[in-house]
């Protein structure tokens, strides 16, 4: 006796455990959206803060970003009465006012190398959307700042910041930090330092001349959280945080604290010494990031993420038919950051404050819980 077992693909648009977020949308669809789930009723909505966040993430801030024309401006279907939240889910939509999918048409049958193009196609088959890499593009994470700006703004009105800037572009890096959230966009790059911010415009205007792109790091701190925050192995702060900030394009590594560098440290170079301060207990060093068996430990969660250099480049580059199965070649069109990182750093900063505040949220701290939605 033969069975025939069908093969249906499910795919995941929602992450969170307490707190859900889900995502919709394409990049050159109608519009993009979000649905935020889990906040109690009575949480003010702050909707100046709502759009600042989206003005940083959104493309044609300057001459070395993208160029396409989006508002980015956010509509809320649902989840809010007279600027609190009901209790019901919040929806978000962005449309999308400047989507070319005429741009893509190329990418049916060649797949940009470095891109999602190759894996949407292998996965999906001929039903995949592939204009400008679908639901599978940067400008998927608009709705992923609309969401994550309302977590940011009910963490700041508790003390607890999520402080970011852009650490590096290429071997171009500063050491200089951000000591608010809103700190590195004072320069075009996001890198809180005047001269590097110069030295990297230069640098990137030279790649985008080329036709070509760079990569960059992300340097995020949250401070003003507690000790106490987070579970043991699998839902360990660091696992929530990657877990969200990898569903982001372009994030290839994450590390906390000293990271990799612990790895060549001795154990008395590595451990946080530990005292107490008359009101909380803190560490002369921050090596482990603020994380210890995947629980806060009262310091700044401290990490880095790297972010690829852009796919999508204007330089003639080899790839394969799918349907001749025969080498060929592509140079991608449309309007493409030459570094991403800029424009990411809005996004990690905004899926960081999600993360964080999904955690106190399953967490059994009833103090904090009440303290963050002032219940």
């Amino acid at each position: 006796m033969f069975y025939i077992i069908q093969r249906y693909e499910f795919v995941s648009f929602s992450i969170g455990s307490r707190l859900s977020l889900t995502i919709f949308g394409a990049s050159h669809g109608q519009v993009v959206g979000s649905m935020l789930e889990g906040l109690p009723a009575g949480i003010r909505i702050d909707r100046t803060a709502m759009e600042e966040w989206l003005g940083r993430r959104k493309p044609s801030i300057s001459e070395i970003t993208t160029q396409r024309a989006e508002d980015d401006s956010v509509s809320i279907l649902s989840g809010i009465k007279d600027d609190f939240t009901d209790g019901s889910p919040i929806t978000f939509i962005i449309a999308n006012k400047d989507a070319i999918p005429s741009h893509y048409e190329d990418l049916k049958t060649r797949p940009r190398p470095g891109h999602a193009d190759l894996t949407l196609f292998m996965k999906y088959g001929e039903f995949r959307n592939y204009s400008g890499g679908g639901f599978l593009s940067g400008r998927m994470t608009a709705p992923l700042v609309a969401a994550g700006s309302v977590c940011m703004s009910i963490l700041s009105g508790a003390g607890i910041n999520v402080n970011g800037w852009v650490q590096s572009i290429g071997n171009i890096e500063t050491n200089l930090q951000a000591d608010i959230p809103s700190a590195a966009y004072s320069t075009k790059t996001r890198i809180p330092d005047q001269e590097k911010d110069a030295e990297a415009i230069d640098m990137i205007k030279k790649f985008m001349s080329e036709g070509d792109s760079i990569g960059g790091a992300i340097h995020i701190r949250v401070v003003g959280l507690p000790g106490g925050i987070g579970e043991p192995f699998f839902d360990s702060v660091e696992s929530v945080i990657s877990h969200a900030l990898f569903s982001i394009p372009a994030v290839k590594a994450i590390e906390f604290g000293a990271g990799f560098k612990l790895s060549s440290m001795r154990g008395s170079e590595a451990i946080d010494t530990i005292f107490y301060d008359g009101t909380n207990y803190r560490t002369k060093t921050n090596h482990n990031g603020g994380v210890l068996g995947g629980i806060t430990n009262g310091m700044p969660v401290d990490f880095r993420i790297a972010i690829k250099p852009t796919s999508s480049i204007r330089k003639e580059m080899e790839t394969v038919n799918l349907e001749t199965k025969q080498k060929d070649t592509i140079r991608v069109k449309g309007r493409h950051d030459p570094c991403i990182a800029i424009r990411a750093l809005p996004v990690v900063q905004c899926m960081t404050a999600y993360s964080i505040l999904d955690l106190i949220m399953s967490s059994a701290n009833l103090d904090l819980q009440k303290q963050i939605f002032r219940l």
